[in-house]
């Protein structure tokens, strides 16, 4: 069974890795989201903490308040999609080593909704930030890109693991079964 510790250690340093990524997802939504609040401040006059707006855009690389706003809003956006799906990955690798195995019809489940989730959040996103720019009448920024491929990928081979894992909860079942009966050993 040196295979199966091998496989345990592995997902326990994703699953750290994943919680560590989740962390810095929402910190990065709640910095964006203060910022823009900082903007809106700016913008009615106020000020924040002695800086001016010209500093905020050019940290967001921005001209104006409308296109700081849409930039800020799209950031939280997808930093907040993001951090959802590595909560729900989190979820995925604290039940696997839960199980101390990925070979459970539960464990496939969890990693098929995982992947589904990942084809489908990030292609919701984008289209809430295209949304959000138009509202805003800003162009997307240069060099951006809400292409969904990777995720749209990445979600295929979550949803193929899933079958994989199922045929070895499968698998594992009809050994233990014939185990318990007494039958021959496979």
């Amino acid at each position: 069974m040196k295979s199966l510790e091998t496989v345990q250690k592995t997902f326990r340093v994703f699953q750290i890795l994943t919680k560590i990524a989740m962390i810095l997802s929402f910190v990065w939504a709640g910095l964006a989201a203060l910022g823009l609040l900082c903007g809106i401040v700016w913008n009615g006059g106020g000020t924040v903490i002695g800086a001016d707006r010209e500093l905020l855009y050019t940290l967001t690389e921005t001209n104006g308040l409308s296109q700081l706003i849409a930039v800020l809003l799209g950031e939280t956006v997808m930093a907040l999609t993001d951090g959802t799906l590595l909560a729900f990955a989190y979820g995925y690798f604290k039940a696997e080593q839960a199980a101390g195995t990925p070979f459970t019809h539960e464990g496939a489940d969890r990693i098929k909704r995982l992947g589904i989730r990942n084809i489908v959040l990030p292609l919701v996103a984008a289209i809430i930030i295209a949304v959000i720019f138009a509202v805003f009448g800003v162009p997307q920024p240069a060099g951006s890109d809400w292409s969904n491929i990777s995720s749209l990928s990445t979600g295929i081979v979550m949803i193929l693991a899933s079958i994989i894992f199922r045929y070895g909860a499968d698998l594992e079942k009809e050994q233990h079964e014939r185990h318990c009966l007494g039958g021959p050993s496979a």
